[in-house]
């Protein structure tokens, strides 16, 4: 659990991100192939739990993506961290059909 709790400690999304804020080249490789321009920073986008395949999209005047994880076995905890508490609660999910 503990090893669990540790991924993503290291803020390696927000380091993806800043990167690509302050070098227009390595935005065009993120958005181009996340994992190989990852891999540039010593980041492994690769989850062990089973197959990744790390995308980044790109926010532009004319359209705003919104990005919904399940976090299922492919949740890239590495570069995400840990899901928050409240997405695991009872609370945060849309009651079932009875």
């Amino acid at each position: 659990v503990e090893r669990l709790d540790a991924a993503g400690a290291a803020g390696e999304g927000a380091r993806l991100v800043a990167r690509a804020w302050v070098d227009p080249g390595f935005k065009a490789r993120l958005l181009l192939d996340a994992t190989a321009a990852a891999a540039e920073l010593g980041i492994a986008a690769a989850n062990n739990t089973a197959p990744t395949v790390l995308t980044v999209v790109e926010n532009t005047p004319s359209a705003h993506n919104l990005i919904v994880c399940t976090l299922c076995s492919c949740y890239p905890r590495a570069i995400l961290g840990m899901s928050p508490d409240w997405y695991n609660s009872c609370s945060s999910r849309a009651p079932l059909n009875e």
